[in-house]
């Protein structure tokens, strides 16, 4: 009996010990968000453009056919046509209806570049891709910061209100005693019991709060957050402020690499492509007419060569497209400084806001120290009849806000320490 009851006691104790953290938040909220499928699908577009730019020196195959009916062939002039006759040849001549069904297998030898300049266009526009999508996430990381910090502090302010219910508590059995004993009036009893059920009404206030932002947080984070799991407080990280590595920065510089790519695009668009082409087909007429004329047959025929295709229509709007990506580039390094010269003044502010409750935290200290001394005073002076009630009540209120201030302070301090190492995306 006694090891099932130390077993379930030690089971209980690590379900009350239980803990979640931030970093396991912000793991899980990435795993939960739909966004993060968003990968897989770039990925694989990226991967079947990066193959379809790769075809460009494949061999092309075209296989077709036709039928047709001409109003006038070519022929023999009548003289000769009855020449021929006279030596006891009959010349046929080609017929109106004519047939074809042909092959044709083109290789191209050299493209100016072009597709090699695709599949590095492809490559940027996927980097593109997969950077807008980590700047997503980024933002989900601030979102899950905000609800993580949010429920440490209520939880603060829920345990800053569990002391003053003890405190109140203690010193309303004290009154009853005083009240008992003639020391005490039933007025003094009433104001203790007014504070005890205004601070059980925040309480309750406080839980509901705590409840909803456990919730929001648990939507995020894809699993039901239980009443008692504790929420670890992170440690305080080192952060170097020199080296700013938010995901925005290389999103710029993908972009601008990106239009690099339709540069050279560009640049490839107008060069001349050359290609080696063999036809082979069989039909009506065929290469050799004078056979086709005295005969009138199908016949096999075939021609292999070299093509050279130069398209000189590029030219005509090269040199405005050039300008639009001159201009885009440009703005692009426009939103680049923009950004920084904003995400320099948000690091200024909150790193000035760390030094400022680094530096208060000493005072913060002395403050909760004294004001317990006070309140501790101001217990004795009431019980020997020296205050009012509404002078301990304030003594106890003081250090209840001093509690619960130097708490907050150190809570924030750390979430501007946590809000800082996102910022520089550390």
């Amino acid at each position: 009996m006694r090891k099932m009851i130390f077993a379930a006691a030690v089971l209980l104790a690590s379900v009350r010990m239980y803990g979640i953290s931030l970093e396991e938040c912000q793991r899980l909220s990435k795993e939960n968000y739909p966004m993060i499928k968003q990968y897989e699908l770039t990925e694989a577009m990226s991967q079947f453009s990066f193959r379809n730019a790769a075809m460009g020196y494949a061999p092309r195959i075209t296989l077709g056919g036709q039928a047709t009916y001409q109003s006038d062939v070519t022929d023999f002039p009548e003289v000769f046509t009855s020449l021929m006759q006279a030596m006891g040849t009959d010349v046929a001549g080609l017929s109106r209806d004519q047939y074809k069904l042909q092959l044709e297998i083109s290789q191209t030898i050299w493209d100016g570049g072009y597709s090699k300049a695709q599949r590095e266009a492809v490559k940027a526009q996927n980097e593109v891709s997969l950077l807008t999508i980590d700047k997503d996430i980024d933002a989900l990381e601030a979102q899950v910061n905000q609800m993580y910090f949010g429920i440490l502090m209520l939880e603060v302010n829920l345990e800053a209100n569990m002391c003053m219910d003890t405190l109140l508590v203690s010193n309303l059995a004290a009154a009853k005693s005083a009240a008992s004993n003639g020391t005490a009036l039933q007025s003094d009893l009433d104001n203790i019991r007014v504070e005890l059920l205004t601070l059980r009404q925040q309480r309750s206030q406080l839980e509901r709060s705590l409840r909803t932002y456990k919730d929001m947080l648990a939507l995020m984070i894809g699993r039901k957050i239980e009443d008692n799991e504790v929420f670890e407080v992170p440690s305080p990280v080192i952060i170097d402020t020199s080296r700013n590595e938010r995901t925005e920065l290389r999103l710029f510089d993908a972009q601008i690499a990106e239009l690099e790519t339709r540069r050279k695009m560009l640049d490839v668009a107008v060069m001349p492509k050359f290609s080696l082409f063999a036809q082979g087909w069989y039909g009506k007429p065929g290469l050799n007419v004078f056979d086709d004329i005295l005969y009138n047959r199908l016949t096999w025929n075939g021609i292999v060569g070299v093509t050279f295709r130069w398209d000189i229509s590029g030219f005509y709007t090269r040199k405005n497209d050039m300008k639009r990506i001159d201009l885009s580039q440009r703005s692009v390094e426009l939103q680049r400084d923009s950004f920084l010269r904003n995400a320099d003044i948000r690091q200024t502010q909150i790193q000035s806001e760390i030094d400022r409750m680094y530096d208060q935290k000493a005072v913060d200290d002395e403050i909760v120290r004294l004001r317990e001394s006070v309140r501790k005073a101001s217990e004795s002076k009431y019980r020997n009849g020296v205050i009012t009630v509404n002078d301990l009540l304030r003594d106890i209120m003081n250090e209840n806000n001093a509690v619960l201030g130097r708490s907050k302070h150190e809570l924030e301090m750390l979430k501007n320490i946590y809000d800082l190492k996102m910022e520089l995306n550390q």
